[in-house]
């Protein structure tokens, strides 16, 4: 191809040298500069050599016609040969027409065969057709299916034959780069209950419970009708949505062994969605896949409209083995044994909820198991919490003198109860959402003292309680987190800010009703979430700006604190739980009025956005200690009792766990 357009270009110049010499060196450096030019510089230099080109060439057109009559139909390399012959030769009959003519053509014949190769290259990702690895699986084995590589990854090595799969270990690992794994060398279609998807699962062929499911929306036009829809005032957000996150919503679940519902996934163009998953469990596993939404629904954040959901059930109860007869599951008994280190107090812990055994369970696992009547139960990869105040367990350490206080939403109070309950050092579970009202309890280092709250509930006297114990205190519901993110003018939380007839005139009323508190955990995100009615439908730009001054402002009250003669406050980042799909019997005129934007997947956005706001300079990275809610809630968002909130699951005690390592009232080693 080259050479041919070298060779028209180089002829046409020693063409034109002949009749100009000062050509002669344009000529001979012709071939580099055509090397370095564009399509574009191509069709500039044609024009300009057509424009120079005496007047005085005589053609022939019966010539002319005769040769490209006698072209006709030959092979394209002949348009090409035909003008890098020798002109110094006599002219022969075949060859009577002018050089000028010949280089149109040739060129033209050339740009349309290059545009028709680099055409070649834009298209769907390339389709392989590969045997898959045999593997114990329920699924349909078919050698030639379609299935889908991604060049961003090299596919994973075919082991040698009759290579037994390397069981899981009890180790963390990096979730992106599990997620850009290459399984496409060993894949097969897994029959959908409902049309309109694809369903193609692919694994490792090296390590047990290692892959993805592809899902491939069929029908192109709804796709790239979709496509084309504008969802976000934000037209960079709006372009990033469509290209990693796609039209289409799912929820993937995994139960036996281990529960887990990966929150990892990614749009990989044209409505074709990867769902990585890594299992640390091995065992018989169903799975279900559940379509929530379609047409960017679940993100959408440009029409003040009610959600609408899909809610279709495309995989139900699917059965998987994953290395069922050669690996040895894990089991509560057996990690407990295991020498682990401590996990960190600053950044959300990886684990995993695994399937109560009988006969292997903890005591503390055993009573949860009977509270919950769900088999499962959270342990923290790789590490292990060393303060988790169960059944009466570090109780000596209330006497260190703590005092926290929970600012948030319903989730957050919701997490206060658990907490409440697991420092009393009580059994009893919380059965009940008990709404609105603050709250305040103290716990000391004898356990007689200690009761969990509840309305109306006489306790026993207790000693003084400004010293030797641990309060923990709730505010009331804020579901917009006003105590650091309403601006100062206007806002009477702040009007006596430099009043010298009040203690500490250099702080505000904030700070002064922070100043007993050795640490504050904090949520926000549900209520901007959720409808219009409700303070809601922020935007995800406009979420991240609230949340980026209330941090901002958390600093600034640490730094105020040392006028009080107080250390800075310890915050905790609770995060945002996930959000159960509306099903289509609790779609209402009342909830289409309500207009509630709150669904996995934006939660799963907004969780993202936080993580990247609290990680966004050192200071705030060392100041507040982050939980993942989001990743500990979604395995149980088919099992929230009241379709809102995780009591009665074992979603909030994994919370609470989490809670109590970064609240760390033992003060152990950070």
């Amino acid at each position: 191809m080259q050479t041919c357009i070298f060779g028209l270009a180089a002829q046409w110049g020693v063409f034109k040298a002949g009749r100009n010499p000062k050509k002669i060196f344009w000529a001979g450096t012709l071939h580099n500069k055509v090397s370095q030019t564009t399509t574009g510089h191509m069709d500039h230099h044609t024009e300009s050599m057509a424009s120079t080109a005496t007047h005085d060439d005589e053609i022939d057109a019966a010539a002319l016609n005769a040769s490209l009559s006698d072209r006709h139909g030959k092979k394209r390399s002949s348009v090409c040969s035909s003008v890098n012959q020798d002109y110094s030769q006599p002219n022969k009959p075949t060859i009577h027409f002018p050089p000028r003519m010949i280089l149109f053509a040739g060129l033209t014949i050339c740009y349309i065969i290059l545009t028709l190769v680099v055409a070649g290259f834009v298209s769907e990702p390339s389709a392989k057709h590969e045997k898959p690895h045999s593997q114990p699986s329920s699924a349909t084995q078919n050698p030639s299916q379609t299935v889908y590589s991604f060049s961003s990854s090299t596919p994973e090595e075919v082991p040698a034959p009759n290579t037994t799969l390397a069981c899981p270990k009890w180790e963390t690992f990096n979730v992106k780069a599990q997620g850009d794994k290459d399984f496409s060398r060993n894949c097969r279609i897994v029959a959908a209950e409902v049309g309109g998807f694809e369903v193609t699962l692919c694994e490792s062929m090296r390590e047990c419970g290692q892959g993805y499911f592809l899902l491939k929306r069929l029908d192109k036009a709804q796709c790239d009708k979709a496509m084309a829809r504008s969802i976000s005032w934000d037209y960079e957000f709006d372009a990033w949505m469509k290209k990693e996150i796609g039209p289409d919503a799912f929820v993937i679940t995994f139960s036996g062994p281990q529960r887990a519902a990966p929150s990892d996934w990614r749009h990989m163009g044209n409505c074709i969605y990867k769902h990585p998953f890594r299992l640390t469990n091995t065992g018989n596993y169903t799975v279900s896949i559940v379509h929530s939404h379609d047409n960017f629904e679940a993100v959408q954040e440009k029409e003040r409209t009610w959600q609408r959901v899909v809610n279709s059930e495309i995989l139900t109860k699917w059965p998987m083995d994953v290395c069922s007869r050669h690996c040895k599951p894990f089991t509560s008994d057996v990690i407990e044994k295991m020498t682990l280190p401590v996990c960190g107090r600053s950044h959300p812990t990886q684990g995993v909820y695994l399937h109560s055994v009988a006969g292997h369970m903890l005591e503390r696992e055993q009573y949860k198991v009977e509270n919950y009547q769900i088999p499962y139960f959270w342990h923290p990869l790789a590490c292990k919490y060393d303060q988790l105040f169960e059944l009466g367990s570090n109780s000596e350490c209330h006497q260190k003198n703590h005092s926290i206080k929970f600012l948030g939403d319903s989730q957050v109070r919701v997490s206060w109860d658990i907490t409440d309950r697991r420092l009393a050092g009580t059994r009893d579970p919380l059965l009940h959402n008990v709404h609105e009202g603050n709250r305040q309890n103290y716990y000391y280092k004898d356990e007689a003292l200690n009761q969990y709250w509840e309305d109306g509930k006489e306790k026993p006297v207790a000693p003084d309680p400004s010293k030797y114990r641990t309060l923990l205190d709730f505010a009331g519901r804020d579901g917009h987190l006003n105590w650091f993110t309403t601006e100062y003018m206007g806002n009477h939380d702040f009007w006596r800010l430099g009043d010298t007839t009040v203690p500490f005139p250099e702080t505000n009323n904030i700070d002064r009703r922070l100043r007993e508190f050795n640490s504050v955990l904090f949520n926000v995100g549900m209520w901007p979430m959720s409808g219009i009615r409700d303070g809601g439908h922020f935007t995800a730009s406009r979420f991240k700006a609230m949340l980026t001054w209330a941090a901002a402002n958390m600093m600034e009250a640490n730094h105020r604190r040392g006028s009080m003669n107080v250390e800075p406050l310890s915050f905790i980042w609770h995060g945002i739980a996930s959000f159960p799909v509306t099903r289509p019997q609790d779609i209402d005129e009342d909830a289409k009025m309500r207009k509630d934007w709150r669904s996995p997947y934006r939660l799963k956005l907004w969780s993202d956005l936080a993580d990247q706001v609290f990680t966004s300079t050192p200071q705030l990275a060392t100041s507040i200690r982050r939980m993942n809610a989001f990743d500990l809630t979604l395995p149980f968002i088919h099992d929230t009792p009241d379709r809102g909130h995780f009591f009665k699951t074992p979603a909030v005690e994994a919370e609470t766990d989490e809670i109590l390592h970064k609240l760390n009232i033992c003060e152990g080693p950070n």
